[in-house]
């Protein structure tokens, strides 16, 4: 018995050693792999706690982003609605819409709604036919909309003249005139206007109507002399009246300051017609503040011709310093008053008079 009993409890030790070399290698092997994944959840753990702090930052500026555009925009349309009329708030409401939308649009965005916008003309129905006006401006719409109702002795007076007549327009602005003169189809039509600003819209106004071979657009001024003059002008002021720098003070005291200038050729209507040999005008139409005096000087010897007819001048009174002053001139050359024009502004739905336009006519 002894010697089995020795072989029972050598295999009994061996076993035992075994195992714990088993269990052991497995409890480091267990050791090991929590480890490692104690290690990996740490990092994804930081990682998740990093994502959550870029999502969160990420939305408050979202959300600060959100609120900022909808207090600007708040803001944009209380000032927008606030400025509005009651009476016409309803009507100007798709403008202020349109003003706020194109505080968030691009460049390329603005300038193709401008092409837009410059390719949907004004349309007027006169007597002789639709005109169409560039809407380049608030002043050249409402220039556009309003001469057939603030001018109607003016386009009277137009009508009258004789088939095959020459007209000139000196102060031509945008064309309202000279287009509705070249709707008769009968005339011989000069206009003449200073400023580039209006110039262009004259002569795209007359290229839109299909006028451009047959309405003369000339850009230039007529005074006393000929002479190169500083005509103060803005050219983001289209459609406006401007005046030659002996005006600037009056337009300082009116607030309607413009500090920028034009240099701009300046004939007088004698030297003009000298030149370039031109025929002689039959009709004269005279809108330049300030100058009237000054461009019928300059055309002493053209007013004593038999073919100038009649002369519309525009002239506050003809009783003041300088109407008196344009009378006795035009007195001189052999004109009397004919017509006074009266021309009209609509303010609220009422209409009245506020200036007369004297037409001259050759009686001597």
């Amino acid at each position: 018995m002894r010697p089995f009993g020795r072989v029972y409890f050598r295999i009994a030790k061996r076993v035992r050693l075994e195992g714990g070399r088993k269990l052991g290698s497995f409890s480091r092997t267990l050791t090991r792999v929590v480890k490692r994944f104690a290690k990996r959840f740490k990092q994804f753990g930081n990682l998740w706690r990093r994502s959550l702090s870029i999502t969160k930052k990420s939305a408050l500026r979202t959300v600060s982003w959100t609120q900022d555009i909808v207090r600007r925009t708040h803001r944009s349309v209380q000032r927008q609605f606030c400025n509005l009329k009651i009476s016409g708030g309803i009507r100007r409401m798709p403008e202020t819409i349109g003003q706020i939308a194109l505080g968030y649009a691009t460049r390329e965005s603005r300038a193709s709604l401008v092409d837009f916008l410059l390719k949907a003309p004004v349309i007027v129905q006169t007597s002789h036919g639709p005109i169409k006006f560039l809407s380049h401006s608030v002043n050249c719409v409402t220039r556009a909309e309003t001469f057939m109702v603030k001018e109607p002795a003016t386009l009277q007076w137009i009508d009258r003249m004789e088939p095959g007549s020459i007209f000139w327009d000196i102060g031509g602005n945008v064309g309202t005139l000279t287009l509705y003169a070249a709707r008769r189809e009968a005339l011989d039509i000069w206009s003449f206007e200073p400023a580039a600003a209006n110039y262009y819209n004259l002569v795209a106004n007359a290229e839109l109507n299909g006028y451009s071979d047959k309405v003369k657009c000339l850009q230039l001024g007529f005074s006393d002399c000929t002479e190169i003059a500083n005509l103060n002008v803005s050219q983001f002021m289209v459609g406006a009246s401007f005046g030659f720098s002996d005006r600037k003070e009056k337009r300082l005291l009116r607030k309607k300051d413009v500090s920028t200038w034009q240099a701009v050729p300046v004939w007088s209507i004698d030297d003009f017609i000298e030149h370039y040999r031109i025929p002689c005008p039959n009709y004269i139409k005279i809108d330049v503040p300030g100058l009237a005096a000054k461009i019928l000087e300059g055309a002493s010897n053209t007013l004593l011709r038999p073919e100038v007819k009649q002369i519309q001048i525009k002239i506050a009174s003809q009783h003041g310093k300088k109407g008196t002053h344009v009378v006795q001139i035009l007195k001189t050359c052999g004109f009397e008053i004919a017509y006074h024009n009266l021309k009209y502004r609509k303010t609220g739905g009422t209409v009245f008079a506020v200036q007369r336009d004297l037409v001259f006519e050759k009686t001597a």
